[in-house]
């Protein structure tokens, strides 16, 4: 029996829980209103395709589109338990692709319930502009979102309700949504008229339904403004970046500047984490560049890259919300090397028109880059040195700690004071001696930690306190029970190896966790090459970040340190030949 069911299969019961039931009787709403037989439907952000499966029950001819391919694998398994493949149509897309896929003037009602409080401004405004061009004349918008009720008590009241659903939400499904303010305004602004507004929930969930009236045309859009640096500094967000790891710090996805860049000027691309962001504009201070913030969900460029949160889908929304391409006359893009896992370069070519290269590892050897694309084979490397451990230590340790300080606080607040510094102390120990303490393991490492220690306690108090050894076992205990949490997923964090919180997880039946651990995406084996189908174009060179692969015979890329593989799949997903696969 599975102790979890995967985050897409949750997704459902998490957001109806969030609405306090609402979600559903949102979607049933949805169908009785403005679901009649025969009409076109297209649902954007369809999720598990409840909302598309009841339509088509309703006798619509439905289409979907959904950016998470995860949701929209539980999607075609309801549609084929219920027998309705040929009345619904799916499709893997972020919501501003749909005037790609779809032509002008095809859909009677357009729907989407609960996709915009997920958006940012820019793509709301480009996806409504999109939306009126496919819906027919005096077809329908039907948009159900979360919004702040106006009345500042109902707001108040929202908040404590909302509060401990947002919590519980998160743990049962590790997602959420943001109220909107003005999604009215918004709508107007793009030329619909509004036929109805429908609030429940002490306000705070809306239905809108909008008309796409014959007599109002297109409304142009302005380009979107650019930001520089300093412009969103923000002190919290500077401290919980090396604090509040294991939770999403994001800033607004969308183009950015530093100095003074023109038509010609290159475009670097990164993840909307806000160290991220934040390191990118120091290293390219005194470059003349367009940097495109991508929508990540507040997740750095490798976890988002490996977990499915920087894929193609999401480059191609900030490039078309940001309207790049009416900005520079090239069409090339540097993106992250740590970004290779998740991007398709074909179809992002398709799409956008854009050629991909991938950059460097780390931001600081952009500049150098920039004057020469061929130092990205010197700077391609993860770097787990001593500063990024200790990092890591604080980091990731700091809100355990934090935990452990406040309940010893009120319970033992003597032994604050030793606790705290044993804690940091054993970090250090296995944070910055991780290369040469036995072992690769960090659950190991940390054990054999524990075992020293127990040996010495128990000889300590034998010997010299003349007591049973075991005497102090609670103290055996708590030090064994902190190495044990310090050494958690230690070989996956700080060493570059196949995470082992995610590989137990997948023998537990659990996909993931929050945003950190994902044991559905974890790769297994071993990188293997087809040397008849290679034609050493050295992209696999280019984007591993271990050093696998090495130039032999002057030409030829062969592997070398098999060993160092750790199944990013960056090299599979970007060999164009297929040489590459992961094997047992």
């Amino acid at each position: 029996m599975k102790i979890l069911e995967s985050r897409p299969e949750r997704y459902d019961t998490g957001i109806n829980f969030l609405s306090g039931g609402h979600a559903a009787k949102i979607r049933k709403q949805i169908v009785r209103n403005f679901i009649k037989p025969g009409m076109k439907m297209l649902d954007i952000g369809c999720g598990t395709g409840l909302l598309i499966e009841d339509a088509a029950k309703a006798g619509a001819e439905v289409k979907g589109i959904d950016i998470s391919a995860g949701m929209l694998k539980v999607a075609q398994k309801r549609i084929g338990k219920s027998g309705l493949q040929d009345k619904i149509s799916i499709y893997n897309a972020g919501v501003v692709e749909i005037d790609t896929i779809f032509t002008e003037n095809s859909f009677d009602v357009i729907v989407s319930t609960l996709v915009f409080s997920e958006l940012y401004s820019e793509e709301r405004a480009l996806v409504l502009y999109q939306i009126k061009k496919l819906l027919k004349p005096n077809g329908k918008l039907v948009i159900a979102v979360e919004v702040q009720p106006d009345d500042l008590f109902k707001r108040i009241a929202h908040f404590f309700v909302r509060l401990p659903l947002t919590v519980l939400t998160y743990i049962i499904a590790q997602t959420g949504t943001k109220p909107l303010t003005d999604i009215s305004d918004e709508v107007i602004k793009s030329g619909f008229s509004i036929i109805k507004e429908e609030r429940s929930f002490l306000d705070s969930f809306i239905i809108l339904s909008a008309n796409n009236s014959e007599n109002t045309g297109y409304v142009e859009m302005d380009l979107p403004a650019v930001k520089k640096p300093g412009d969103d500094y923000s002190i919290i967000k500077s401290i919980w970046d090396y604090i509040g790891r294991w939770f999403p710090n994001p800033v607004e996805p969308g183009l950015r500047i530093t100095g003074n860049p023109g038509r010609s000027s290159p475009v670097i691309l990164t993840s909307n984490f806000h160290l991220t962001v934040r390191r990118v504009e120091k290293s390219l201070k005194n470059e003349n560049v367009f940097l495109l913030i991508a929508p990540t969900n507040g997740i750095n460029v490798w976890c988002a890259a490996e977990g499915g949160d920087l894929n193609t889908h999401s480059v191609i929304t900030a490039i078309k919300t940001s309207r790049l391409n009416e900005r520079v006359d090239h069409n090339k893009i540097i993106l992250p090397q740590f970004s290779a896992s998740g991007i398709d370069l074909k179809l992002l070519k398709k799409e956008t028109g854009r050629k991909g290269l991938f950059g460097p590892a780390y931001s600081k050897s952009i500049p150098k880059y920039l004057k020469n694309h061929k130092t990205v084979f010197e700077n391609n490397k993860a770097d787990f040195s001593l500063p990024f451990r200790l990092e890591m230590l604080l980091s990731m340790n700091f809100i355990i700690w934090f935990v452990i300080a406040i309940v010893t606080l009120f319970t033992a607040p003597e032994v604050l004071l030793p606790v705290s510094i044993y804690f940091w102390l054993t970090g250090f120990v296995l944070y910055a001696g991780y290369p040469i303490i036995p072992g690769k393991s960090g659950w190991l490492k940390a054990g054999i930690l524990s075992i020293i220690e127990i040996i010495a306690i128990a000889l300590y108090t034998f010997l010299i306190l003349k007591m049973p050894g075991f005497a102090y076992w609670k103290i055996m205990l708590g030090t064994s029970a902190i190495n044990l949490w310090l050494g958690f997923d230690l070989k996956g964090i700080v060493a570059g190896y196949p995470s082992e919180a995610e590989r137990l997880m997948k023998k537990l039946g659990m996909k993931s966790f929050g945003h950190i651990f994902s044991a559905e995406k974890q790769n297994e084996g071993l990188i293997q090459q087809d040397i008849g189908k290679c034609n050493n174009c050295r992209i696999c060179l280019m984007v591993c970040p271990k050093g696998v692969f090495d130039i032999v015979e002057k030409k030829n890329i062969r592997i070398k340190n098999q060993s160092e593989c750790f199944a990013c799949n960056a090299c599979v997903t970007q060999c164009t030949e297929n040489a590459l696969l992961l094997g047992k």
